[in-house]
């Protein structure tokens, strides 16, 4: 079940917001257990086989969390942390890595393990699953006592398929203690609707040209601009598809009390790919700062620093020591996105101008054309890299890079890449202009002008947020199925 189609926004999140606000589920438990079922019912509707796996990692955690609890920062703790780690990751693997190694690195493909199929959102549910136990052990949070409560932070369902990835410490408190106001759900009801039109209105109606292009290329007739147009339109795509599904996330946790963290941050805004990451998948960036890239550093650092010790300055030791951390994520990183070789590549294209830029950026005087020309620089290098994303596999990306340099021969630009053009780029330039900040600055620039402004505007958004829901509600009615990108993942 995906939040964009006509099951859930008739049928499940109705019914599901009316017994939550009803006076059977009246107590804060009583809403939990609510709210415990109908996500293990909304996983089991595209998941019956995998609901098993589910209600086993809430399970597991629950209990290794209540034991490092009993041990926090000691060897024993560790080995429950170690324990964590392999059954999280190892199912993981299993499902989602074995396949790829047996298939494409070992030529088996007669095994029962040589096709299995991928758990949806065993990515999301398995890190916060795994930040969950290490931060009690860390001593930074107390282990939740009441499995329900507990299998609620883990199967919650707006942000059990793609994130955000939601730590522990974040909604703690609110399992219990948790604000319900007309005001609060409305904040829900209006974020939820800007998701979704992202997602319906501008990621779903660009996606027939980034199909069109990809296939293109892998049928040998692709022209140069048809190439770029491509890619393009899927760097629109994937932001309006996955910022989209946050927002919605975020909207319907406010329905029922939760405040989630942000999850995006204009990052078509950036100047860098290094700030784009800041500003990118905000919850998955700080997941990997805080278990994989500081831990590395702390001990990889040691070993390198011992290893150059009197051979090279300490700048530079620390830049060495730098280079081996971000590249160790950087590889994480990469698989964890998918298993194929072109996400391994992808994840070194991102360590490879990460690092150029640490190492080699200038400073220079703040100015609006230099800010421009780094926007422009970001948009370029960010095609190059979300080619690579989108691909099928490795050649298929050298193929489609072919394409967008002239490399492959093909056509400057064809009747295709025109009439594409030519029927979407309204949408097209719709989506680009929403990639930065225009209806925030816009209303608040109307707001701030008197009373009577403010009052306007608020109207004004009222009307456009009802308009917006019945576009969205009429694409939802007359669309398929399209779920959303980060569900492979």
């Amino acid at each position: 079940m995906v939040f964009s189609n006509a099951v859930f926004l008739f049928l499940f999140l109705p019914i599901t917001l009316a017994v939550y606000y009803s006076p059977l589920a009246k107590s804060i438990r009583a809403k939990n257990l609510w709210l415990l079922a109908v996500s293990l019912g909304f996983y089991a509707w595209g998941e019956p086989v995998y609901i098993v796996l589910m209600i086993a990692s809430i399970a597991v955690n629950f209990f290794l969390a209540l034991l490092a609890e009993k041990c926090p920062k000691s060897p024993r703790g560790r080995l429950i942390v170690a324990l964590s780690c392999v059954y999280n990751l190892g199912v993981l693997f299993v499902f989602k890595y074995l396949s790829w190694i047996l298939r494409d690195m070992l030529g088996k493909t007669d095994t029962p393990f040589s096709h299995l199929a991928l758990p949806i959102g065993i990515s999301f549910y398995t890190f916060q699953s795994l930040s969950y136990v290490i931060d009690v052990y860390r001593g930074g949070e107390k282990a939740q006592h009441n499995i329900l409560d507990a299998g609620l932070y883990i199967a919650f369902f707006p942000q059990l398929i793609a994130g955000p990835i939601v730590r522990y410490g974040t909604i703690s408190r609110q399992l219990l203690f948790r604000e319900h106001s007309a005001k609060k759900f409305a904040e829900g009801v209006r974020r939820f609707i800007i998701g979704l039109s992202k997602k319906l209105l501008i990621a779903n109606t660009v996606a027939p040209i980034v199909f069109q292009a990809f296939n293109a290329s892998r049928e040998g007739n692709c022209s140069v601009l048809f190439a770029w147009l491509g890619v393009f339109s899927f760097m629109l795509q994937i932001y309006f598809d996955f910022s989209g599904y946050s927002d919605m996330a975020i909207g319907l946790g406010k329905m029922f009390g939760f405040e989630f963290l942000e999850n995006f941050n204009y990052p078509y805004l950036s100047q860098s790919i290094g700030e784009y990451w800041r500003r990118w998948h905000i919850s998955l960036g700080q997941w990997f700062t805080d278990y994989l890239f500081t831990p590395v550093s702390e001990t990889l650092g040691k070993k390198v620093r011992k290893s150059l010790k009197g051979k090279i300055g300490g700048k530079n030791a620390l830049k060495a020591e730098y280079i081996a951390s971000i590249f160790v994520v950087w590889v994480a990183t990469g698989i964890w996105h998918g298993a194929n070789w072109n996400f391994v590549a992808w994840g070194m294209m991102n360590f490879v101008f990460i690092v150029t830029e640490t190492l080699f950026a200038r400073k220079s005087k703040p100015s609006a054309s230099g800010a421009v020309f780094r926007v422009v620089r970001f948009w370029f290098l960010k095609m190059l890299i979300d080619t690579m994303f989108q691909s099928a596999s490795f050649s298929s990306a050298l193929s489609y890079y072919a394409d967008m340099f002239h490399l492959s021969h093909n056509a400057l630009l064809d009747d295709t890449a025109l009439y594409f053009l030519g029927q979407y780029k309204a949408f097209l330039l719709i989506g680009f202009v929403f990639c930065f900040p225009v209806a925030e600055m816009f209303f608040a620039k109307l707001s701030a002008k008197s009373s009577c402004a403010e009052k306007v505007c608020t109207a004004a958004k009222t009307v456009l947020y009802a308009l917006l829901f019945a576009l969205c509600i009429c694409y939802a009615v007359g669309g398929g199925y399209n779920p959303f990108i980060y569900f492979n993942f």
